[in-house]
């Protein structure tokens, strides 16, 4: 098949010149494209594929653009040098609200700031709210976890450090969505990552967030038996209640049609989630539970518990490349006390990533005390933000400073 001289022009030739402008260093370039269907397959997917993150797959990302929270955008960055691939970028870019960020920090830990607190507060919602800020975020919002970018081994810290900080203003610049961009959060990245980025730029505030808890899966367990085994008395015989406590539900995996089927009940129990969460900054999509798995096939898997057929209770996961990640879980709260829904939630996804013969299961950074009843453990990221205003960055950088994660406790529960 011949290809137009015009194709060449418009399309390998756009792509020349992005990477032209994009340039971070002599050697080293960037191209920018707006959805996953666009970007260089072969490229993209060899960085995937080094980085062993599912999570930044184009199947996966292609997936979330189908069907995106109202108002959001996507850009992807690939960085090359002579040609060759070594890193990928992936931004989400939506519209923020920061009314109720309070909420999942501890605002006595503030001290005798707490009365700049509440004014900072104040001045920056009403401050976002009437200029309907446009926040781009390198990571995904719908997954914790350094999800947003992989970089080659070839790469120092500097040059990782040079291509994030030119990538996020060739998109600023760019102004593909026709939004103005107001504010950058580099999400979930590792510490010398972010103190390069700093150096390159005084103006990103640093911030922490709850850790995401991950469960390493040990190479001698073959289900969650084997995991009680290593338990102490006191945890296993709770665990052994709880999963009593459920033993006449029926929980089945449910497929694509299933899904569409129950999809009112199933976003109704999400819901219920969702509204008792301390925070969140986007929800999902009415059809993402059904798209996703449309899209992923046995990658993406929902499970539900039945009681009389009245499906009460469900989870879900992705299976990634040697690593499961647990995704949005819906509960019908009438019936979670008896039967231990959300335990029981926990312990089938351990289950499930030992029958999937992965070496761990990221749960995300909510309820990390119950999380770690089961052995999951802490896992610190990095973020870092900027509002391209200095007069609001220099608020929003001390508003950020004097926040802190609240507390909890780290439970052990396997024999010492």
């Amino acid at each position: 098949m011949s290809i137009s001289l015009d194709f060449i022009r418009e399309r390998i030739g756009g792509l020349r010149k992005q990477c032209e402008e994009g340039s971070v260093a002599s050697d080293i370039s960037l191209a920018h494209f707006t959805s996953a269907f666009d970007v260089p397959a072969a490229h993209w997917s060899k960085m995937v594929h080094e980085s062993g993150n599912y999570l930044l797959s184009a199947p996966y990302l292609a997936a979330l653009e189908q069907h995106p929270y109202k108002g959001m955008c996507f850009h992807y960055v690939v960085a090359y040098r002579a040609e060759e691939p070594i890193a990928i970028l992936y931004y989400q870019e939506t519209d923020v609200h920061i009314t109720n960020v309070d909420k999942n920090v501890d605002t006595e830990k503030v001290g005798d700031t707490n009365s700049f607190f509440n004014k900072a507060k104040g001045v920056i919602a009403s401050s976002l709210e009437s200029i309907k800020a446009r926040l781009l975020i390198q990571g995904n919002l719908l997954q914790s976890g350094e999800h947003g970018a992989f970089f080659t081994a070839s790469l120092s810290k500097q040059e990782q450090a040079l291509i994030v900080d030119t990538a996020w203003r060739k998109i600023v610049d760019s102004n593909r969505s026709g939004k103005k961009i107001r504010c950058i959060l580099i999400k979930d990245i590792n510490e010398p990552l972010r103190d390069e980025l700093q150096l390159l730029d005084k103006d990103l505030t640093p911030f922490a967030v709850q850790p995401n808890m991950t469960s390493t899966i040990r190479e001698e367990w073959t289900d969650f038996v084997s995991v009680l085994n290593d338990f102490s008395s006191k945890y296993r015989v709770r665990a052994k209640k709880a999963i009593k406590q459920a033993c006449h539900l029926e929980l089945r995996e449910l497929n694509v049609d299933e899904i569409q089927q129950m999809n009112d009940t199933i976003m109704k129990l999400f819901k219920n989630v969702e509204a008792g969460a301390d925070f969140h900054m986007v929800s999902i999509h009415p059809r993402y539970f059904i798209d996703l798995k449309a899209a992923l096939e046995d990658r993406f898997v929902v499970k539900g518990y039945f009681k009389d057929n009245e499906l009460i209770g469900f989870y879900s996961y992705i299976k990634g490349l040697g690593h499961n990640y647990a995704s949005f879980v819906g509960i019908n709260y009438d019936y979670n006390h008896e039967f231990a829904l959300y335990q029981n939630m926990l312990y089938n996804l351990l289950d499930d990533a030992i029958q999937d013969g992965a070496k761990s299961i990221d749960l995300a950074r909510t309820a990390m005390e119950i999380k770690s009843t089961m052995g999951a453990e802490p896992v610190n990221h990095h973020l870092l933000i900027k509002h391209l205003n200095p007069i609001t960055n220099s608020i929003v950088k001390r508003f950020i400073q004097n926040i802190r994660p609240k507390e909890w406790v780290q439970r052990t529960p396997f024999k010492e």
